[in-house]
């Protein structure tokens, strides 16, 4: 009977130490005391992957993602438990692993072919392919030391994309690189899909690779928090994302400035957010009035209009909230919206913040702000809303 698994995972462990100012580092490792204080990157790991499955890796910061896709790489190896992969293996790591940093472009391409087993004349025959997918076919014959990490990543997965390989272990293609490389990624994980290929993708935005992906796992401190349909995986990701900002008085992102995203440099330089919150408290009982608040300097007579987006717990938009107030004159403002939470229902929100200048789209401050509803007497399902009519003002305060 032909096997119809990809990767079979049983108890995985990997196990690390922490240094700390008590280890002796060179006398002490001869004696074979390791000091610090040890640390499960991974623990008690059990998965069972199909052939043909793409699968979303998930998880906050420090949970294990990356160690995992390194053991499948078998670029480092577990500390106890098995792991069998069925198939040849092709992997992008996190930037800096697969190059040779002395090497040019070309050169690195020629090397990673031969590492996958490529012979030269394959490679001249998906060399342009390969330009084409990278992009920068003036910076070929640089060496890769001085690429951006967008510029190395994108070599890297030019490469991969033309190997003829059973599984492809992926982690944060999607993190660098403009909308034109990410597109570039869905794509050939389409069609790797298509043709019966198993797909590991590491990523924080699970909303990206929803549609593309046939299971997700979360990671969390180490272990498998829950592995099934992508729907419910990016809920329960949401809700531990949650729970870790609860722990920071629910701030997803405490200066929201550095976390911007720029879509016309020109526009946004005019406008800086100072703060953004929910007024009074984080959670609001059914019936209560919610109020968000914004504060920004305008630096220029450009005209400014702001929009709120609700999302919900799948990340996605249920509500604009947004108003015909334009934003004329130099200064300090204080933009505030006002929702009736009788419309939404019992759930944790994000919001993201919109910025246009006229009509134009010009900067985008993404989970500006979290909230969440209670009440016991109502139930917990999603309704699709869409209005977009609330009661909004713009004060103008004092440059002092």
């Amino acid at each position: 009977m032909t096997n119809t698994k990809a990767i079979i995972i049983k108890d995985l462990c990997k196990e690390y130490y922490k240094k700390d100012s008590s280890q002796k580092s060179f006398w002490s490792k001869l004696k074979g005391n390791k000091g610090g204080q040890p640390f499960y990157a991974l623990k008690d790991i059990n998965l069972e992957i199909n052939r043909g499955e793409v699968i979303g890796i998930i998880g906050p910061n420090g949970a294990g993602k990356s160690t995992l896709l390194k053991i499948l790489a078998e670029v480092t190896p577990p500390t106890a438990g098995s792991v069998e992969i069925f198939g040849k293996v092709a992997s992008i790591l996190q930037v800096g692993i697969g190059f040779q940093q002395e090497l040019t472009g070309y050169e690195n391409i020629f090397l990673s072919g031969n590492i996958y087993g490529l012979k030269r004349n394959i490679i001249e025959s998906k060399f342009d392919s390969i330009v084409d997918m990278f992009g920068f076919p003036d910076f070929l014959h640089t060496p890769v030391k001085y690429y951006s990490s967008g510029m190395y990543m994108r070599l890297a997965f030019a490469v991969i994309a033309n190997i003829d390989a059973d599984i492809y272990l992926l982690d944060e293609v999607l993190s660098v690189g403009d909308l034109n490389f990410r597109d570039k990624v869905l794509n050939m994980i389409s069609k790797m899909s298509g043709k019966g290929k198993t797909i590991l993708i590491v990523t924080h935005a699970p909303d990206t690779i929803y549609a593309y992906c046939d299971k997700i796992a979360i990671l969390n401190k180490a272990q498998i928090l829950k592995f099934g349909k992508p729907q419910n995986c990016i809920a329960k990701y949401n809700l531990l994302a949650y729970e870790n900002a609860e722990k920071q008085n629910l701030t997803i992102n405490r200066n929201i400035e550095n976390n911007k995203t720029i879509i016309d440099n020109n526009l946004s330089k005019h406008f800086q957010t100072h703060s953004a919150e929910v007024i009074n408290t984080d959670t609001y009982f059914q019936g209560n009035e919610l109020e968000l608040e914004v504060k920004f300097t305008k630096s220029s007579n450009i005209k400014f209009r702001i929009s709120y987006i609700i999302k919900d717990e799948l990340n996605k938009p249920i509500a604009e909230i947004k108003s015909n107030i334009t934003i004329k004159d130099s200064g300090n403002y204080k933009y505030k919206a006002f929702v009736p939470t009788r419309l939404l229902n019992n759930f944790n929100y994000l919001v993201d913040i919109f910025v246009y200048a006229e009509t134009k789209l010009c900067v985008i401050y993404p989970k500006a702000l979290s909230f969440k509803l209670t009440n016991k007497n109502k139930d917990s399902s999603f309704c699709m809303l869409e209005f977009n009519d609330f009661k909004c003002e713009l004060l103008k305060e004092s440059n002092n």
